[in-house]
């Protein structure tokens, strides 16, 4: 499990997994989530910012011998707006998430982490 800590300086209040509670009030409110593991955060008329907790499981185009926090043992996927996000950790991880004024977000991996690129769709 990992934490995430939150910074909302969007004009309008953040909102977890389609619920009506907000969990970050809007112009600098903070939240700390602890223990999470899939979940969305809803930043309103931008979209969700989608937390898939990935487990032991790699994602093996961004395993790399080299990069030593790719062969941390837990991991997670962080998807908003078309842009992706990967991070793994040993213990207990940590994210921290900004969101600005404009809704664009911000993200931080404690123990390692990097953007990456899946596709949202195919068709064969």
């Amino acid at each position: 499990m990992y934490d995430v800590s939150i910074t909302n300086n969007y004009f309008v209040g953040l909102f977890l997994d389609g619920g009506n509670q907000i969990i970050a009030e809007a112009n600098g409110g903070k939240a700390l989530l602890t223990r999470w593991g899939s979940h969305a955060i809803n930043v309103p008329r931008m979209g969700d910012i989608n937390f898939i907790d990935l487990a032991d499981q790699k994602l093996d185009s961004y395993t790399n011998p080299r990069i030593s926090w790719t062969q941390s043992t837990w991991g997670g996927l962080v998807r908003y707006r078309g842009h992706d996000a990967y991070f793994r950790y040993e213990g207990g991880g940590q994210v921290e998430l900004v969101v600005d004024r404009f809704g664009s977000v911000a993200l931080h991996f404690a123990q390692g982490g990097m953007s990456i690129s899946l596709d949202d769709l195919t068709v064969t």
